[in-house]
């Protein structure tokens, strides 16, 4: 047997309009609660990862203000390290450099005087102020004679090169001042 179906064509339009529009209304309810679940979901994730933050935030500062606090101790141990090691070079070197020195006053003329000297490895400047030009060329040819016996005994030829930088007039003292470069025997103050 067959269905006789008596409802006029544009009913059936109809009843099958209501049936896609109820469909799509049901689809786009179930695609708008998974959209809204999504985005509540991902807020979510998003004030989570912002909290995250804040407190890693937090805590570099916190490091970050320990590093600063930490700055000045680190200043004063490097500072105090050196100063240490310029102390034990002193206290190895120091009978060394204090057998240099008093070669240099033995050699030194009366009419010189030594301003500053400054130590290197088997190099020493010296800056001076002397009476005269020949005073300085004195004090040359004494620390270049090999055979120099008014000094310490052995250290004769401790003075291997003595090379000139600048000789001045000091106008205002009336003298002349000096800086020279001497090469020494560190061997021979051991």
């Amino acid at each position: 047997m067959q269905d006789i179906n008596l409802l006029p064509q544009s009913e059936v339009i109809e009843q099958t309009k209501v049936k896609a529009i109820k469909l799509s209304t049901i689809l786009s309810a179930i695609f708008l609660v998974i959209v809204i679940i999504a985005s509540g979901y991902i807020l979510f994730l998003n004030n989570k990862t912002k909290q995250e933050i804040s407190v890693l935030d937090s805590e570099i500062e916190g490091y970050r203000s320990e590093i600063n606090s930490r700055a000045a101790v680190e200043v004063t141990v490097r500072n105090l390290d050196k100063k240490h090691k310029a102390l034990q070079t002193i206290f190895t070197n120091q009978r060394k450099y204090s057998k240099l020195m008093e070669e240099l006053k033995f050699r030194k003329p009366e009419t010189l005087s030594l301003d500053s000297a400054d130590f290197r490895k088997g190099k020493i400047n010296i800056n001076g102020l002397a009476d005269n030009y020949i005073a300085i060329a004195d004090f040359i040819n004494n620390l270049k004679n090999t055979s120099f016996t008014g000094g310490i005994k052995g250290l004769e030829g401790l003075f291997t090169q003595v090379s000139i930088n600048s000789v001045n007039m000091e106008n205002s003292k009336n003298k002349i001042s000096f800086f020279i470069v001497v090469d020494f025997n560190d061997e021979l103050l051991k």
